[in-house]
């Protein structure tokens, strides 16, 4: 394994936004980009080597206390409530240690975040979780049997990671991955949700699709990859709007993200959207803005191989953190502002 230095890095000032921010800011975060991690091929087996930026931090260490903590200082102070861990399932055994790369990342964040007024929400990988694998691939579930098992599967899980949630949270919250695309309808994901809201009553579920009729068991929609596709951008104001139609409890969350490049971590890029300098970060936030969503999600904290991090960097330093508090501060606000965005508009 590479040795490192140690990089001094800064902590920006925080945010005095808690007390009058009513929208939620929250960025999906990834423990298993690790040095404690060597993913099979075809990915890079060294993790310096799974994305085109270098974390600031060194050695990249998730499963480390000092590491988190300054983490979760650090994305505070640019204005951000919480991380959304990515999870898998104890049933995955066949290329994750959950001893070694989860649990002490849970087991410290459950003792941080509190400490820091900070919130800890699970990205369920759902897929990865749920739906059987077969030449490279995660398949959507198909069978009686096989949907009867992930309902089984997504019982277990959830309610493990509510009451983990429940020792920290108020309101513990799932954000479901591909909710809709492995194949579960709103029906089937409520015979899983409905029974856990008796015992979680604070409990919070939100689906990755913008399919309505998953607000009948879902508490609000979000898409983890909107932030890709500007024909999506464009539409959150409408769909904020038919969210909270549906429902006035109900919530729409608006994606937000820097760009993609995964060519590193794959090697290829589909889609490859270029970073231009923070550009394309401005641009996806002016379309969030416009919305007046209930939240925020930003893809992501530390996503290293689709390059979609926006935690400090050698080589782009504090800039998306920085642009992060500019807009969690318009956010909090509502003042418009006119800029001009070049090419994205």
């Amino acid at each position: 394994m590479p040795s490192y230095l140690e990089v001094p890095v800064k902590i920006l000032p925080s945010l005095d936004l808690k007390k009058k921010k009513e929208v939620e800011v929250i960025a999906a975060y990834y423990p298993w980009f690790s040095e404690r991690y060597h993913p099979p091929p075809p990915r890079p087996r060294w993790s310096e080597d799974w994305s085109a930026f270098t974390p600031l931090v060194k050695p990249y260490d998730p499963q480390s206390r000092r590491v988190l903590l300054h983490q979760v200082l650090t994305a505070q102070s640019g204005g951000i409530d919480g991380f959304c861990l990515s999870w898998f399932t104890f049933r995955r055994k066949y290329d994750f240690d959950y001893q070694s790369l989860f649990q002490p990342t849970m087991d410290f964040l459950r003792e941080i975040a509190p400490q820091y007024d900070f919130h800890i929400y699970i990205l369920y990988e759902s897929h990865m979780n749920l739906c059987p694998w077969s030449s490279g691939h995660w398949l959507p579930l198909q069978t009686p049997k096989e949907k009867k098992a992930a309902l089984r599967g997504a019982t277990q899980d959830f309610t493990y990671l509510l009451e983990w949630m429940s020792d920290f949270e108020e309101k513990p919250t799932i954000y479901v991955y591909l909710a809709e695309a492995i194949g579960l309808t709103p029906a089937a994901w409520e015979k899983v949700i409905a029974p856990l809201r008796s015992k979680f009553p604070q409990a919070r579920w939100f689906a990755d699709t913008y399919n309505l009729a998953y607000l009948e068991c879902f508490d609000g929609l979000f898409r983890y990859g909107a932030f890709l596709e500007a024909s999506l951008l464009a539409l959150y104001p409408e769909l904020s709007q038919s969210v909270h139609e549906w429902s006035g409890a109900k919530q729409f969350v608006a994606t937000v993200g820097p760009g993609f490049d995964a060519s590193h971590y794959w090697g290829f890029s589909s889609p490859y959207i270029p970073r231009q300098g923070g550009l394309y970060y401005r641009f996806t936030w002016e379309k969030a803005l416009k919305a007046k969503p209930d939240g925020v999600f930003i893809t992501s904290w530390n996503e290293w191989g689709e390059t979609t991090a926006i935690e400090p960097a050698l080589e782009y330093g504090y800039l998306y953190l920085d642009l992060t508090a500019e807009y969690v501060s318009r956010l909090t606000q509502a003042q418009p502002r006119a800029l001009n965005l070049g090419l994205w508009k």
